[in-house]
């Protein structure tokens, strides 16, 4: 899809702080999460509050403004894009059947040697005095059935469209972009725009607090440098997997998980490429995803 910077960075803020902080802003206001939990639920001003218990009821909010606003934000999408591009239609990438058989073989191939690359990344870590954090969302397989099927919406739906349509829906194909006057090329404005969503990644990352995952930003962003002077054939291509691969990781602030999402994110931009859709990376990163939610709800039961 032809999608300008400006439409790009306006997608960006509208599916990520925008539509998020405006839904939060509804459900708090609306009392909604008293009325889920209970009126010991604390409101989103209270103070005082015991710092792992609030985290624990951030995680809940989150989840519920991800799931609820999943639809909201996917409509948005979709009305901007025939809104903008009405003549506009993807190249068929195949058959329903064969991407689907096709993201069933990629999960088989990718998800093992992904989950390998975490425990080495972990072992690594731990052996080095820095023991890997826990995610937030870990700790909801010891909550009720209804946080926990919450957390497998979020985790198996939610989160892989929502991240996959910005980033391999969007960011990718906005960095391979060539520019719409016939026989163009590629102009210098559309060459940097790997570099844009570097800068971006690494800002977001800086926002974190942590020096890993900066530190992490500053390797890949090397990397993306060699990328650029010794990559040729499918260069654009290359450059664009890459960049949002690192986007993708760099994103996940909890240490050490950026390394093994940045692998995956190699696989996920190249499928997008390879079948011109999303719906090959949606389904790999949502199985991908419902392996990590097994795991946490197996751990909790096993406690």
């Amino acid at each position: 899809m032809p999608w300008s910077g400006f439409e790009v960075t306006a997608a960006f803020l509208v599916f990520w702080l925008v539509l998020p902080v405006v839904i939060l802003q509804v459900l708090n206001e609306s009392g909604f999460f008293q009325l889920v939990y209970g009126d010991d639920f604390p409101h989103a001003d209270a103070k005082g509050l015991d710092p792992e218990f609030k985290a624990e009821t951030t995680t809940l909010r989150m989840l519920w403004v991800g799931v609820l606003g999943l639809p909201l934000q996917i409509g948005i999408l979709i009305l901007t894009r025939y809104s903008l591009y009405p003549k506009w239609h993807p190249r068929a990438g195949g058959s329903i059947a064969g991407q689907i058989a096709l993201a069933a073989v990629a999960w088989c191939a990718i998800t093992p040697v992904v989950l390998v690359l975490n425990w080495a990344v972990n072992t690594i870590a731990q052996s080095l005095g820095f023991p890997p954090e826990q995610h937030s969302l870990a700790k909801l397989g010891g909550r009720p059935l209804r946080d926990q099927v919450l957390f497998v919406l979020e985790a198996c739906l939610g989160a892989p469209f929502r991240e996959e349509i910005v980033i391999r829906g969007i960011m990718l194909w906005w960095c391979m972009g060539r520019m719409k006057l016939p026989n163009g090329g590629v102009s210098q404005g559309t060459a940097v725009r790997p570099w844009i969503v570097m800068f971006v990644a690494t800002a977001i990352t800086a926002q974190s607090g942590k020096w890993q995952p900066v530190a992490l930003a500053c390797v890949l962003t090397a990397g993306l440098g060699v990328l650029w002077r010794f990559t040729r054939t499918g260069a654009r291509r290359a450059r664009a997997v890459y960049v949002t691969a690192a986007f993708f990781g760099l994103i996940h602030t909890v240490w050490p998980n950026p390394i093994p999402l940045f692998a995956l994110g190699l696989a996920l931009g190249w499928l997008a490429v390879r079948t011109n859709g999303l719906l090959v990376p949606v389904l790999v990163h949502s199985l991908f995803n419902a392996v990590s939610v097994v795991f946490v709800l197996r751990s909790a039961a096993a406690q």
